[in-house]
């Protein structure tokens, strides 16, 4: 067995268990999340703020917990291909009849920069998803926010949509380069 497939090997191992650690994250946000909303004190202050939360900032409540779904699914995708990668990789080293040079075309496409689309995808869509809970949260201090709520909405959704199209782009078209720019437009 090489040892460099090895060590490979043993680093996507650990990949997939931060890309599990990170889906589990994602899902448990939104649902800690509107548990909290829905089983706060009547009586408490907390109550309050949770009401008017909800009153104001719902459209990027329901933006942000989606979005934060879909990182998760993201991650879990991410964490899908690493897992093939490792089968193939483990799979090519059991052969007796493999080569050296096909063995390092699968190290080199697992490492690509598109085999991480995935990873990227989610990295910026939980980043958007973040963004739109503080801005569920400042539309409680500021009535703009709220008022212009579906214009921050649809703008946070199709920068959003523009990011992940340039990362899938730039990540595809600079798939072996060892810095590519992911927000390069030309």
């Amino acid at each position: 067995m090489s040892d460099k497939a090895k060590n490979y090997l043993d680093y996507l191992d650990k990949e997939m268990s931060i890309m599990g650690v990170l889906s589990t994250f994602c899902l448990a946000v939104p649902s800690l999340f509107f548990e909290r909303v829905i089983s706060a004190d009547p009586n408490s202050i907390a109550h309050d703020f949770l009401v008017k939360l909800w009153c104001n900032g719902s459209v990027y409540l329901v933006i942000a917990s989606v979005l934060m779904l879909f990182g998760a699914a993201f991650f879990y995708k991410q964490r899908s291909k690493l897992a093939w990668y490792y089968g193939q990789i483990a799979l090519k080293m059991a052969l007796p009849s493999y080569t050296a040079r096909e063995l390092d075309q699968w190290l080199k496409d697992a490492d690509s920069w598109e085999t991480w689309i995935p990873y990227h995808w989610a990295y910026y869509t939980i980043i958007f998803a973040a963004a739109g809970f503080v801005l569920a949260i400042s539309s409680v201090y500021g009535q703009w926010i709220c008022s212009c709520r579906w214009y921050f909405a649809v703008a946070l959704l199709v920068f959003l949509a523009l990011v992940l199209v340039l990362v899938r782009h730039n990540s595809k078209r600079h798939k072996y380069d060892e810095n590519p720019h992911l927000f390069r437009i030309l």
